[in-house]
């Protein structure tokens, strides 16, 4: 039952299906990358520190969108 679960065969994504995805995919790297040369260039954050977010960032898809929402020091 295991070898089932874990199987290495797998359908190839559809051309429409890689169409759809690669959107959401350049957006969620764009959306990264914004936030880890942020986080490099930041010397205060509103919640928690440097090594929380830099963990963060790389949980896909929320840890880039949660450190703008929470952890970027604005300029109010």
């Amino acid at each position: 039952m295991l070898n089932h679960l874990w199987s290495t065969h797998h359908r190839p994504l559809s051309k429409r299906a890689r169409q759809r995805l690669l959107p959401l995919a350049a957006f969620e790297f764009t959306a990264s990358t914004l936030a880890l040369s942020d986080l490099l260039r930041a010397k205060s954050f509103r919640h928690g520190n440097k090594f929380l977010w830099f963990c963060l960032a790389f949980v896909q898809p929320i840890g880039p969108w949660l450190y703008f929402a929470f952890g970027q020091e604005r300029d109010d």
